[in-house]
């Protein structure tokens, strides 16, 4: 990928991520927004964090890790675990980093 197609990307991705903030501050323009919209639009913070997230869990410095091994794997379904059944956030992310972590010790990762 050549600079200039990089920096048009970059201005893309700004253009959109601006516009979607600019849209909340509009007076009124939240009720306008089509309700089909408003639901998408909800779901767009966990969009962001999964795809935050789940290369850093299974792609490591050496290339993929899809093995039962893998510490942060076993931290991220104990984290989506706990939040499932008690909606807790932070006791979601504790039992999450003390698996993780644990894992790692045991298993020298």
């Amino acid at each position: 990928m050549s600079i200039p197609e990089i920096v048009l990307m970059l201005l893309g991705m700004a253009v959109v991520t601006y516009g979607l903030r600019v849209l909340g501050f509009i007076p009124g323009m939240a009720a306008r927004l089509p309700a089909k919209v408003q639901q998408a639009l909800a779901f767009v913070p966990v969009a962001v964090l999964t795809a935050i997230v789940l290369p850093e869990v299974l792609h490591g410095p050496t290339g993929w890790r899809w093995t039962l091994a893998n510490p942060a794997l076993w931290g991220m379904l104990a984290t989506a675990l706990i939040m499932a059944r008690t909606r807790r956030l932070m006791a979601a992310i504790a039992v999450g980093m003390l698996v993780f972590y644990l894992l790692r010790a045991l298993w020298g990762a």
